[in-house]
């Protein structure tokens, strides 16, 4: 006669024995998903706008025209240095324009590079009246009132810049960028003299020249579609030095060329968000998912 217990156990076992010899067939047959992962890889295009200012510093001095020298006259180098004159200026303006770059994903490093051209709204301008100054070797006759009017702007820009990021969160981009950048400045200087009949003597002269440079900067980018990112970047220009000279009106009795003088030196800011469309070079890489 069986032992009823000990058939339960044994039907209990052969039953836990079905349900394990199922459960590894469901493991054997199941086979892993391939999705595709974001990468960075690959070439964009697009648009940017934002914010540019300016930390200039000015210096203006007034003289003779080379070759000409102060023989033969009652004046002195010295007798000029009380009209020299160093500000600065920190005006401010907006930006637009667009970019292209393309770039290469290893792991989370992304290298590439970007070339952008921009419009500037970037204008400035100083004003400022002065009295008679005393001349140092004579003060008999000094200098007359004078009224000074300063303009520089920045019509465009353009850089070709590097840039090498981190992806360690997939879709967001740390990058630090650097390189060459092109600038086109527009300044003159209007200088003019009265006197105590309301005779007024005029110097005016200008500057128009495109300049090369250099850019740093760094910023984030963010993709939050697979073929559209996000960006916000700030970048530092420097284009280094201009002078040039603003002449005076000649008269018939003039043997001398005066000439009033303009330094500059420039130094640009820009913070600026943009959209990127970017165009995925290649099969992307995939990762298996169960």
């Amino acid at each position: 006669m069986r032992d009823p217990m000990k058939s339960a156990l044994l039907a209990g076992i052969v039953a836990l024995g079905f349900v394990g010899a199922a459960s590894a067939a469901d493991l054997a047959v199941r086979t892993p998903v391939y999705a595709p992962v974001f990468t960075w890889t690959g070439c964009y295009l697009g648009i940017n706008g934002g914010w540019i200012g300016s930390d200039e510093s000015y210096e203006t001095s007034y003289g003779l025209l080379p070759p000409a020298n102060l023989a033969g006259l009652p004046l002195t180098q010295a007798d000029f240095d009380p009209l020299r004159r160093s500000f600065s200026s920190d005006e401010s303006g907006g930006t637009a324009g667009g970019q292209f770059g393309c770039q290469l994903q290893w792991g989370a490093v992304v290298l590439g590079g970007e070339w952008d051209w921009n419009w500037s709204g970037l204008e400035e301008d100083d004003n400022a009246l002065f009295g008679v100054t005393p001349i140092v070797s004579d003060p008999t006759p000094p200098w007359p009132a004078r009224t000074e009017h300063h303009h520089k702007q920045l019509d465009w820009f353009m850089t070709a810049r590097a840039r090498l990021g981190w992806a360690a969160w997939d879709r967001l981009l740390i990058y630090a960028t650097g390189g060459v950048a092109v600038g086109a400045y527009d300044a003159f200087t209007n200088v003019r003299f009265f006197d105590d009949l309301g005779n007024s003597l005029t110097h005016t002269g200008g500057y128009r020249e495109k300049r090369i440079g250099y850019t740093v900067g760094g910023g984030f980018e963010w993709a939050f579609a697979n073929n559209w990112t996000a960006k916000a970047e700030f970048l530092y220009l420097d284009f280094g030095s201009f002078d040039f000279n603003s002449p005076r009106e000649r008269f018939d009795t003039d043997t001398f060329t005066f000439a009033w003088h303009t330094h500059v030196d420039t130094s640009e800011y820009v913070a600026r968000v943009g959209l990127n469309y970017l165009f995925h070079l290649g099969d992307p890489p995939v990762v298996a998912r169960y």
